[in-house]
């Protein structure tokens, strides 16, 4: 009988988990507040999301490693012999 209960308590969670995270993002995105660009820079602003030259904070650095990874690989495709040239 044990078996059967965790079974069935297993199969609530199973699927009641995840149609109650969908009930609260839905409710969350059902009415989305609207404003102007200027309006949620200055509210991004306000809440440390945006910096003085208007990138997202840490994008910058993000960005950067980016590059040099790609030079990384541009290097190593570089560094090697494609036998093309044979």
């Amino acid at each position: 009988m044990s078996d059967a209960a965790v079974i069935v308590v297993f199969l609530l969670l199973a699927l009641g988990a995840p149609l109650a995270l969908y009930a609260l993002i839905r409710e969350e995105t059902s009415n989305p507040r609207i404003v102007d660009r200027e309006t949620a820079e200055r509210e991004a602003r306000e809440r440390g999301g945006l910096d003085l030259e208007g990138e997202c904070e840490g994008e910058g650095e993000r960005r950067r490693s980016r590059q040099s990874d790609r030079e990384r690989r541009d290097e190593r495709a570089n560094d090697r012999d494609s036998g093309w040239d044979r």
